[in-house]
């Protein structure tokens, strides 16, 4: 890995987690960047395109809004550095490279920049518009029409002031990070900040009244100032990623007096100005857009999500119409077999479980699988598998059963895991004041399996609360007198 593609990959790394501002984007589109809508054999092609020689901004941009970065053939077979001196000579060409984001792709990119841009706002709303109409036939006309207004746009666009009330430092930064240069000149004296803006120069004059300090000369935003420099620096550091670098070296000069540090700063600014890069991960359709991959799946969940929320509340609505005399079916009398249809048709309206998975999971149940496990195997919700085993959920040709509600001795009763005598043998071990680990050994080695601690420690405490245990019904007489006996002695004894 080379100096520049390590440096590449700490600046994608800065902005792994977050995209850069909005404002920084529009800013560097406003100065490097191109929003374009044109005409194809086969129909119209539209999108942003950004060039620059240094590629991590166009990584960091493609890693969170997608595209691709290109180069043509004329632009990208530099290899070699011309020298002058121990320093690459300013004349010294460099690659270029230009990251395209057409319209199958796009979408997230324009809703992030929505109300950011200053200089190419008239580009930005052509292409708005037309990404409404991309996939709608029968709006060829309103197509060329946004297609030839924003081409004209691109050759000469009066700059709308009404725009500028968006410029902010993370727009400053990004227009100075496409336009923007740190000079100083080999004798290590002069010094200076600019920003070009030779179609534009009314924005000058805005970053100018903004900031509170700097010059406009010759279409050019001019800070010859050291500490009005330094002020510009404090301010945008953060946001720069093609100019950070230079901006650190170029901090530490104005802070120095050691000649020595101030001409490895001088260095720095000429190499970071002026190196070649070869970057050869290019035209790549998933590699380097994790981020806008990640981002597609989140904004398809939540699209999932919404959808769900407004049909439930479009069901909701229809449900309240239906309700009472508002229903056409209110006060009519239907057979069993009217309603056994209609109840068919709400459950298959809804979505609900087949005939078949029914009986699937009754067979499970036969079987000893548990709910849990029929839930993971069949992807059921666990309530639908207890209303099948309670047999609230039947088949569509079956007749639902009356179920009679339970005692809660009946209750009680289905609850049971041990026998009566195993209840017993327990007692008799309280009252011999046995300990609840004791008793649950001494079962285990009479292979008592269903026996846990918590029901020994659950019968001495339904014992000590005068909670019934056994019921009359379930024993012989002379035994239940005996049960009797037994709690009658555990009462005298321990309590």
């Amino acid at each position: 890995m080379t100096n520049i593609q390590e440096d590449n990959q700490k600046h994608i790394n800065r902005f792994k987690n977050e995209p850069p501002s909005p404002s920084y984007i529009a800013g560097f589109i406003d100065g490097d960047g191109c929003i374009f809508i044109r005409k194809i054999e086969c129909g119209y092609q539209s999108g942003f395109t950004i060039t620059q020689c240094r590629t991590n901004v166009l990584q960091i941009i493609r890693y969170h809004f997608g595209g691709s970065i290109s180069s043509s053939t004329n632009r990208n077979d530099k290899i070699v550095n011309i020298m002058n001196n121990n320093y690459i000579h300013k004349y010294n060409v460099r690659n270029q490279y230009n990251l395209i984001i057409r319209n199958n792709e796009y979408q997230l990119l324009i809703d992030y920049l929505r109300n950011r841009f200053i200089i190419k706002e008239k580009q930005y709303q052509c292409l708005y518009n037309f990404n409404k109409l991309v996939n709608r036939p029968n709006k060829n006309e309103i197509k060329e029409e946004l297609h030839l207004i924003c081409s004209n746009y691109n050759k000469y666009c009066e700059l709308d002031e009404r725009y500028f009330n968006r410029l902010n430092i993370e727009y400053i930064a990004g227009l100075f990070d496409a336009e923007g240069c740190f000079f100083i000149n080999k004798n290590l004296k002069n010094i200076k900040i600019n920003i070009s803006q030779k179609s534009h120069p009314k924005i000058l004059f805005k970053i100018v009244q903004f900031l509170g300090f700097g010059n406009v000369c010759d279409h050019s935003f001019i800070i010859c100032n050291k500490i009005d420099c330094l002020k510009f620096i404090t301010l945008v550091k953060e946001y720069l990623i093609v100019k950070y670098n230079q901006a650190e070296a170029f901090e530490t000069f104005l802070l120095t007096t050691d000649i020595y540090i101030k001409e490895n700063m001088y260095s720095i600014c000429n190499k970071e100005k002026h190196e070649i890069e070869i970057f050869n991960e290019l035209n790549q359709n998933d590699d380097g857009k994790e981020g806008y991959l990640e981002m597609l799946k989140i904004k398809e969940m939540k699209n999932q999500v919404c959808r769900e929320i407004h049909n439930k509340e479009v069901y909701r609505e229809k449900s309240e119409k239906m309700k009472g005399t508002r229903n056409h079916n209110y006060d009519k009398t239907f057979s069993e077999e009217t309603k056994k249809k209609m109840s068919n048709s709400i459950r298959d309206s809804k979505g609900g479980i087949s005939d078949e998975n029914i009986k699937t999971v009754r067979k499970m149940i036969e079987e000893g699988y548990k709910n849990v496990e029929i839930q993971e195997l069949l992807n059921l919700p666990r309530h639908t598998i207890t209303r099948i085993k309670t047999g609230k959920i039947i088949c569509r040709d079956e007749e639902k059963k009356e179920n009679k509600s339970l005692t809660q001795e009946q209750v009680n009763l289905t609850k049971r895991k041990i026998s009566t005598d195993d209840i017993i043998l327990i007692i008799e071990k309280h009252i011999e004041k046995w300990k609840p680990g004791q008793i649950l050994k001494y079962l285990m080695e009479l292979n008592k399996q269903n026996v846990t601690i918590d029901i020994v420690k659950n019968i001495k405490r339904n014992l000590t609360s005068d909670k019934v245990i056994i019921y009359e019904s379930e024993l012989s007489r002379d035994k239940y007198e005996y049960y009797l006996s037994l709690r009658k002695h555990f009462k005298e004894n321990i309590v």
